[in-house]
């Protein structure tokens, strides 16, 4: 079962001259999910193949993927993966003791974070249509209970975060791929200068655990509150 996000987004190092993929559910046609597989004795956590995004402009020093859920759709992947993994012991994810805010750049204000966990995945991989992918194997996700900054506009409540840092991007984004569209003005980001038509293409996200991680994963998102 496919459950939605509030939002995932492909950040890449500004250096690589690669823009910013962005999916917000509120978007219109923007509709970001996650579901759970068991493939190879591994779980798989995935983004639809054709997942829509929106192109935008990038002030970002990372090469990383960021994603936003609420806490019952947490709630609800947790269950999911339990499903998969049933039988298998659970390898906890302990507190982080990392301090995002010592490493912020770009000119946004990190959420308030009351807790955060990690632990590691086979392997992460994001892509889109345009050129660009990102990947990195044994790579650290972090998963974090986050309220929105006084400055936030479309974070609006508590929510769980689960952040990647990956390799360098490989590619160059093709500024013709997917579609250039009018969006409603209120999608605009019109105080960085943000205007119509903006361009969209399709990308995919896959997080490859294996078992015992993922039941700990599981456990964890379903006891968020």
């Amino acid at each position: 079962m496919a459950v939605s996000i509030n939002k995932i987004q492909f950040l890449t190092n500004k250096a690589s001259g690669n823009p910013i993929f962005y999916c917000h559910g509120t978007d219109v046609d923007h509709h970001p999910t996650l579901s759970a597989a068991s493939k190879n004795g591994n779980i798989v956590i995935s983004t639809k193949d054709d997942l829509l995004f929106k192109v935008k402009k990038n002030p970002q020093n990372k090469d990383r993927i960021d994603i936003y859920m609420s806490i019952e759709d947490a709630n609800a992947l947790g269950k999911e993966i339990l499903a998969l993994t049933a039988g298998t012991s659970p390898k906890a994810w302990p507190p982080s003791k990392a301090n995002p805010h010592a490493n912020a750049s770009g000119n946004m204000a990190l959420p308030n974070i009351s807790a955060s966990y990690f632990s590691k995945a086979i392997k992460v991989s994001a892509s889109t249509d345009s050129g660009v992918s990102m990947s990195k194997t044994d790579c650290y996700v972090n998963v974090d209970v986050e309220t929105p900054h006084i400055t936030h506009i479309k974070m609006m409540g508590k929510e769980v975060h689960i952040g990647i840092a990956l390799n360098a991007s490989v590619g160059d984004h093709d500024p013709e791929a997917g579609f250039t569209i009018d969006v409603p003005v209120g999608e605009l980001q019109t105080t960085k200068g943000e205007t119509n038509p903006v361009q969209k293409v399709e990308g995919v996200c896959v997080m490859k655990f294996e078992m015992g991680v993922a039941a700990g994963l599981g456990l964890l998102l379903k006891g968020m509150k």
